[in-house]
């Protein structure tokens, strides 16, 4: 059999865990509040305009082959304002195991006094890959290592609610309806679930001057597994030009956060989290968002977005 030392037998453990808990949940992200198309597609469109977020997440990053996410979305209105349609490209890595998503998402808008409801369902595929063949073995011929590939095509359909006010907004959404299971070695076979769901909800509350207090809340019931975020958001300076925050998620984990408006239509973001309690060998994870519009049309303020 393999042999691991102490600090490589923990951190196998740790990516074993992670990949295990990514095969079965859907990644998160702490800047959800600004990166909507990721985790609903009924809120494309929300911004009114052509809008492109790009979204880099490296979770414990002084592991090798920790868990890396990447996402790209991009949304906007038709011509006609009930409809709205989205893309979405996920890259989620780690260790051996990668998965790769391209899914298109629809949003049919309906006017609500002084919001808008949204129902949205979106489609696509995964492609998973497992890449036994990277493997490093301290003695070969390990029965447990297969040293192989594997390369699953997995179809899925997701779907959302969305309402959103001038200073207010919720959501529920299940991005993936369809659950996999192993049926042999290299296949896989689905099921029809209500899982992976996220419900979340924010406001927006003048605090006087140009100071905006935005508390938020997600819980998230995935495989096995429940989380609740609970966020507060202050954004200073006209236009909100500079916003800052903090959240708590209940696997104790902490998660500063910052917000910079370089331009009316251009934005970057970065978190940072840290579970409490663990080795620093983790230490925290980073996440940056890039997000860009090319049509600002909003006139009322969103508690979504920075201004």
């Amino acid at each position: 059999m393999s042999r691991f030392g102490n600090k490589s037998g923990t951190i196998f453990c740790l990516l074993l865990t992670s990949i295990i808990c990514h095969a079965q949940n859907d990644p998160l992200f702490n800047q959800y509040r600004y990166n909507g198309l990721a985790i609903n597609p009924a809120s494309a469109g929300s911004r009114e305009a052509l809008n492109l977020s790009l979204c880099y997440r490296s979770q414990w990053s002084q592991l090798p082959d920790a868990p890396v996410t990447q996402t790209l979305t991009g949304d906007f209105p038709l011509l006609n304002p009930r409809i709205a349609i989205g893309l979405l490209f996920v890259n989620d890595r780690i260790g051996i195991y990668k998965k790769t998503g391209i899914y298109g998402a629809y949003a049919f808008r309906i006017p609500v006094r002084n919001g808008k409801f949204s129902l949205g369902l979106q489609g696509g595929f995964d492609v998973t890959r497992e890449n036994q063949r990277s493997i490093k073995l301290l003695e070969s011929g390990d029965p447990l290592f297969l040293a192989d590939n594997y390369k699953v095509f997995m179809p899925n359909v997701g779907a959302g609610v969305f309402y959103q006010t001038p200073a207010f907004f919720a959501g529920l959404s299940v991005p993936r309806l369809l659950h996999y299971v192993p049926s042999s070695a290299d296949t896989y076979k689905s099921t029809l679930v209500l899982r992976n769901a996220m419900l979340y909800s924010g406001y927006t509350l003048p605090a006087g001057g140009n100071v905006k207090i935005k508390p938020s809340v997600l819980m998230y019931f995935g495989q096995n597994i429940f989380l609740a975020d609970v966020n507060c958001n202050i954004s200073f300076l006209p236009g909100e030009l500079l916003e800052i925050g903090a959240s708590y998620r209940s696997s104790n984990v902490w998660v500063v956060m910052a917000e910079v408006r370089i331009h009316r239509r251009f934005c970057i973001g970065y978190a940072y989290d840290h579970a409490m309690g663990t080795a620093n060998i983790t230490n925290g994870s980073h996440e940056i968002m890039l997000r860009y519009e090319f049509r600002h049309q909003v006139n009322a303020e969103n508690p979504l977005y920075l201004r």
